[in-house]
């Protein structure tokens, strides 16, 4: 069953509200982060290599690599839930017995429901299923808001490069500018982990500090093993 084509604007809609949450996104600024803090990290044993500008050049290049291919990836999840959704579907709708379409339904809804379902019930909701057109027809293609979900993703990454670049762009001591770019990029990851909380419930403090300490050793780890 092909879903009604979206306009642009509704898609956008669904791509911010429903292809993607607010972890999806935070998750993305913080891989932009910590890459961006690996790459300018290598400044001072840069300084008979690369210069500058070319460490600013990789930082921006390699987000907007990571972006792209991260967000691909995304979509590839996407297709592969849609298809394995589609194929369960058609399974249940197949399905002959109350048993095996209330064990079906545990794909799509979590187990202390289907448990809590009376048979009455999961009859009703087999003859629904039956009655409508889900399950059928050949399984659902990308739309505009999966590829609109995609060009989120792969932005958030990028973007997160930017703020921190920005010492290495005005302030002329290598090293300054290295201390500045790093602070900056500390004080994202407690933003991004502020608002990770605020949108999950918990802590903002705890959240926030942790979220630092976490990107500072996925940092740590990266400049470790090479970058």
């Amino acid at each position: 069953m092909q879903r009604p084509r979206l306009s642009w604007k509704a898609a956008w809609q669904q791509a911010w509200n429903d292809v993607t949450s607010p972890f999806d996104r935070l998750s993305e600024g913080a891989f932009g982060v910590v890459m961006a803090l690996t790459i300018i990290s290598v400044i001072p044993a840069a300084a008979e290599g690369a210069g500058r500008q070319d460490l600013i050049v990789a930082a921006l290049g390699c987000n907007l690599a990571w972006g792209i291919v991260d967000a691909l990836m995304t979509l590839v999840g996407i297709r592969v839930r849609l298809d394995h959704a589609h194929e369960r579907l058609h399974a249940l709708r197949e399905a002959q017995q109350e048993r095996g379409f209330r064990e079906g339904l545990r794909d799509f809804l979590p187990d202390v429901v289907v448990d809590g379902m009376l048979p009455d019930e999961v009859q009703r909701m087999r003859r629904n299923l039956l009655a409508s057109r889900i399950g059928t027809g050949a399984a659902p293609r990308l739309g505009r808001e999966h590829w609109l979900a995609w060009l989120v993703l792969g932005s958030h990454t990028f973007a997160a490069t930017l703020p921190i670049i920005l010492p290495l762009l005005l302030i002329h001591d290598d090293l300054l500018a290295l201390r500045a770019a790093q602070s900056v990029g500390l004080a994202m990851l407690s933003i991004l982990g502020w608002r990770l909380a605020r949108w999950a419930g918990g802590s903002p403090w705890k959240s926030s500090l942790g979220f630092t300490a976490l990107g500072v050793v996925m940092t740590g780890i990266c400049l470790a093993l090479g970058g």
